[in-house]
């Protein structure tokens, strides 16, 4: 159970997050998974703007385009692995990331 929570806590840690005013990206719900599967408002590309994530604020994303979607810019961030802590310190780069480059 003590898993279970933490991944809770994650999961809606990062939610806010990227529900917050001035990130700039669509947010569906992660019903059961352990990953949020955003839509970008940029003109980027989903590899452009992974690329840029992790070279200039240090977070990795996983393009859409792996997952068969190639219309717009789609990022897989997922929350599973990491501890509540370190999530919320990925998520602020993360947002931070989104806010510059979109």
């Amino acid at each position: 159970a003590g898993h279970l929570a933490r991944l809770d806590q994650s999961r809606r840690l990062m939610r806010e997050a990227l529900l917050a005013p001035g990130v700039p990206c669509d947010v569906p719900p992660a019903l059961g998974g352990f990953y949020y599967f955003i839509r970008v408002h940029t003109s980027r590309d989903a590899m452009t703007m992974a690329e840029r994530l992790i070279r200039e604020h240090r977070v990795a994303v996983i393009p859409g385009s792996a997952f068969g979607a190639t219309t717009g810019c789609y990022l897989r961030v997922s929350y599973g692995a990491l501890e509540p802590s370190r999530a919320a310190e990925g998520i602020s780069r993360l947002t931070e990331g989104l806010r510059a480059l979109a």
